[in-house]
């Protein structure tokens, strides 16, 4: 989904943003998460910070919708700008030029108009607008071994509760079985929170996680398969 369609295009290799952009990415937020579940969310360092809400972003926007529909609006948005360049164009092109811009791009940056939505890929996952509204957020991990059931995990794995500018946002993602992490603002969150039990946590991530899912849901045991069953179906279930 997110390969583009010929190998290189505007000095973009194919695989780039999987292999460079996304595994970098993700081999940052791996160390975080190690902390994280070693309990050092205090010792978190701002390029740390970072590196995890980039990370947070990331599972947002390599969503396969997400990708389909930025892929599409940004291929018709150019196509359109292109054109409305017609009459700029026709006076500069000369008898060996294509009859539009948008020929001429194409002859000159093969793929770059169905490929244009991922050449922003690396600019959605650094922006500074929503990246600093999630750094703002009082952070928390709570270790939840005490409910009877695990965490699960789905393939939208970042749940969020509230709009990104709404005053009670809450941020949630398992990154273990026992241990959940939120970001949160308000205070009711921040006074209630602590006091939540664990099971009801778990029990509030994992339907919100169910839901959200696109294909997969991922637990640890058949307790997981009633609980995903009960609410979608047979149809998208793993272990």
């Amino acid at each position: 989904m997110l390969s583009l369609t010929r190998e290189t295009i505007a000095g973009m290799g194919r695989h780039d943003i999987e292999e460079i952009v996304l595994k970098q990415v993700d081999n940052d937020a791996a160390l975080v998460r190690d902390k994280l579940l070693a309990r050092r969310l205090g010792d978190l360092s701002h390029e740390e910070r970072c590196a995890w809400v980039r990370f947070i972003m990331s599972l947002r926007i390599r969503d396969p919708q997400i990708v389909s529909g930025l892929i599409a609006d940004s291929d018709q948005e150019l196509r359109r700008s292109l054109r409305e360049d017609h009459d700029e164009y026709g006076a500069l092109a000369d008898g060996e030029d294509p009859a539009s811009l948008e020929g001429w791009t194409e002859r000159h940056f093969p793929g770059l108009t169905e490929n244009f939505g991922l050449s922003f890929f690396h600019e959605l996952l650094n922006d500074d607008k929503v990246g600093n509204k999630l750094l703002r957020l009082k952070w928390w991990v709570f270790d939840v071994s005490p409910a009877s059931a695990c965490l699960r995990l789905g393939d939208r794995p970042a749940i969020f509760f509230g709009g990104i500018d709404d005053p009670n946002l809450a941020v949630a993602l398992p990154i273990s079985p026992a241990h959940l992490f939120i970001a949160t603002r308000g205070p009711a969150l921040e006074t209630g929170l602590p006091r939540t039990a664990p099971k009801d946590l778990v029990s509030r991530v994992n339907d919100a996680t169910v839901r959200q899912a696109a294909r997969y849901v991922y637990g640890r045991d058949a307790r997981s398969l009633r609980f995903i069953t009960n609410r979608r179906g047979t149809g998208s279930l793993a272990r």
